[in-house]
């Protein structure tokens, strides 16, 4: 079996990657359960807005909302991080 062209130095993540990987793997739980948990209780949510289905405005304005917001927090804390790692000189 061939050996790994990586150095010891570069099987293990990073401190900036652990922390990517931290934020992303949250945020995707946030996107899952803004995904799944409205359209799980959308029988429940059976009550009129503005002449529409509250599931209608959930599914129409909610959710993309929702995942713009969530793409803002991943830029914001992104750049927040890249500029730590130029200060410190870390490795990313």
């Amino acid at each position: 079996m061939p050996e790994s062209r990586l150095t010891p130095s570069q099987t293990s993540p990073t401190p900036y990657w652990r922390r990517n990987l931290r934020l992303i793997v949250l945020l995707l739980a946030v996107w899952a359960a803004l995904t799944f948990a409205p359209s799980f209780f959308a029988r429940s949510l059976s009550f009129d807005f503005i002449g529409w289905p509250f599931a209608f405005w959930m599914a129409a304005y909610g959710a993309p909302l929702a995942y713009l917001i969530i793409i803002a927090v991943y830029a914001r804390v992104m750049n927040r991080a890249d500029e730590r790692a130029e200060e410190t000189g870390e490795q990313r």
